[in-house]
């Protein structure tokens, strides 16, 4: 089998989906021929995009073996839908949330349902999956394929700084107990939600860490010459931390006890998530946005922390709640309040975390999702 990837998400920058691509193309070496034309930021987003189409069919002129193409996501989806009209390879894709639920009218009413001209769909959860189906996609198209997440994250840190160092650099009471939270300052994570309405009732030495980059998103330029409206959905489209303004807020509110460490190197990311009591992932309901999965929390699991997340979208194919972490009610301010503070009071046992780990690595993997895809690849080619 010989394999077309085409995506806009891929190392060097840095995130979910670019892991994603990164891993699907690298494994299926292990079992096909991969030709890939991905956006490695050589050059602007905007010349890649118009160049497309002439590159991929130079690829396709010069294997003509290819016999199946995937896009990364909907957006990629939307534009190389001329995909179908050019060559007679089947062309599929994946869907990851947010690229399902986008708020835009246009791309709603005339982008989403040509989705169906694909051969088939690959959602990375069950959730994913219903969203698609609820805005006209053919069921028939769909399958769930979930995520990976790199087991070598389960493996011990070499040694490496003390622990009073690491907690110096990033202004962290060395005696405090920690609670922290990984991902991009999205409204949808729930961090502005937990920091206001949870961490106020934990007990004075527990201080919330959040991992990951401060941006100056509130300020920009465009922020005030754009419609709200515009504002929101270009922020919702370019992954945006919306989030930012409240959190910077929050931040000098509860000075100790919220702490945001910037950008991180990999290893003081695990050495934090190791050192945690516990990692919360609190995602809230946010209109025109979606969690597809939860990545971030295979991650900590494995790091050997317990995770605790919100009962709430594409998380619910990553937890499984008691399994391999908790699951709570999304925006339950009690459950969430009553949940941690009977953790913290009585603490998971070392044994009790490596069952959760051990879950994990059994049911989750990069291999087993490449996997999965290449005998999907297999079917599709089949149907022709």
């Amino acid at each position: 089998m010989e394999v077309l990837f085409i995506s806009h998400k891929y190392p060097p920058a840095t995130g979910g989906m670019e892991k994603f691509s990164f891993e699907l193309i690298n494994g299926m070496e292990r079992h096909a021929r991969v030709h890939k034309l991905v956006y490695e930021g050589i050059e602007p987003r905007w010349r890649w995009f118009f160049e497309l189409r002439k590159r991929t069919h130079k690829i396709l002129a010069d294997h003509p073996g290819i016999s199946v193409i995937h896009l990364n996501d909907g957006l990629m989806i939307s534009f190389a839908l001329w995909l179908k009209k050019d060559t007679k390879v089947p062309v599929v894709a994946t869907l990851h949330g947010l690229d399902v639920v986008f708020p835009l009218s246009y791309y709603q009413s005339r982008l989403v349902p040509k989705f169906n001209r694909l051969n088939g769909i690959a959602c990375v959860s069950r959730a994913t999956r219903a969203a698609a189906a609820e805005r006209g996609i053919n069921d028939n198209k769909l399958i769930v394929i979930t995520n990976g997440v790199d087991h070598k994250m389960a493996e011990p840190l070499t040694a490496g700084q003390t622990k009073e160092d690491l907690l110096q650099k990033y202004g962290i009471d060395p005696k405090a107990r920690i609670l922290s939270g990984l991902g991009r300052a999205v409204k949808r994570k729930g961090y502005s939600w937990f920091v206001e309405n949870v961490l106020p009732s934990l007990p004075k030495d527990v201080v919330f860490v959040m991992c990951g980059p401060i941006s100056d998103y509130g300020t920009r330029w465009w922020h005030q010459l754009l419609p709200a409206s515009w504002v929101n959905s270009l922020a919702l489209m370019m992954g945006h931390p919306t989030d930012e303004p409240a959190l910077k807020s929050l931040a000098k509110q509860y000075p100790g006890r919220f702490v945001r460490t910037g950008h991180m190197a990999f290893t003081d990311i695990i050495q934090i998530l190791k050192l945690s009591e516990a990692f919360v992932m609190p995602n809230i309901k946010v209109e025109g946005d979606m969690e597809g999965f939860g990545l971030v929390a295979l991650e900590a699991i494995l790091s050997g922390t317990v995770v605790f997340a919100a009962g709430h979208e594409g998380i619910t194919d990553a937890i499984h709640d008691q399994l391999n972490g908790f699951l709570l009610p999304s925006g339950d301010v009690q459950q969430w309040v009553a949940q941690l503070n009977q953790h913290l009071k009585n603490p998971k046992t070392e044994e009790e975390k490596i069952a959760l780990q051990q879950y994990t690595l059994q049911h989750f993997s990069w291999e087993k999702m490449v996997s999965d895809y290449f005998n999907w690849f297999q079917i599709i080619t089949k149907k022709g």
